[in-house]
């Protein structure tokens, strides 16, 4: 690695800013049922500049893990981290960045290329119950949104939606990272 040393302000600002990013995509969900399925898609293109200049600078495991440990004690705190897979999915999802990011290797862009998509899937565990537990996301879709959302929300509880929720989350991620090494030139030089 090019530089010593990291700002441990500057990396927990940045840290927390992926945080308020992801936080931020859900919002999107108030316009329209679609929105919300597939927020993670969103959260991988606004999180992606935080998460390549904490990977720039620090190069060693962890910076994934960190990230998902971030929005998995915020989503416990607030109560949207309900159930095991949905805990498992983000945390997981930041352990395996970090891990495939090791293998790849920590000091490589293409790393990146490999490894950020796997953290922005595991956002995906905000709203994986959609899927896993439809009755009851359905229900609380009429409590909280009204039916016509709820409608909306059924008509997306497919195989066919979670896999291209997946995909589309996985490629924009690979996109976001390809964009942010074209426009931060000074966080592309640390590679």
């Amino acid at each position: 690695m090019k530089n010593k040393k990291i700002n441990p302000w500057a990396a927990a600002g940045m840290a927390v800013l992926y945080l308020v990013l992801v936080f931020a995509s859900c919002f999107v969900g108030f316009l329209h049922p679609v929105c919300w399925a597939y927020f993670s898609v969103v959260a991988a293109l606004l999180g992606v500049g935080p998460y390549f200049w904490l990977a720039a600078r620090w190069q060693k495991f962890g910076v994934g893990t960190v990230c998902a440990l971030l929005v998995f004690l915020f989503c416990l705190v607030t109560g949207e981290a309900s159930g095991l897979l949905s805990r498992g999915l983000i945390l997981g999802g930041g352990i395996l960045a970090d891990v495939v990011r090791l293998l790849v290797g920590n000091n490589s862009r293409k790393a990146l290329y490999c490894a950020y998509p796997f953290l922005a899937i595991g956002n995906l565990g905000w709203v994986v119950r959609l899927w896993s537990d439809k009755q009851w996301y359905y229900e609380g879709a009429i409590g909280e949104m009204g039916q016509a959302y709820a409608d909306g929300i059924a008509k997306l509880q497919t195989t066919s939606h979670l896999v291209a929720v997946i995909v589309l989350t996985a490629a924009v991620a690979a996109l976001g990272i390809w964009l942010c090494g074209k426009v931060d030139k000074k966080s592309s030089k640390l590679f």
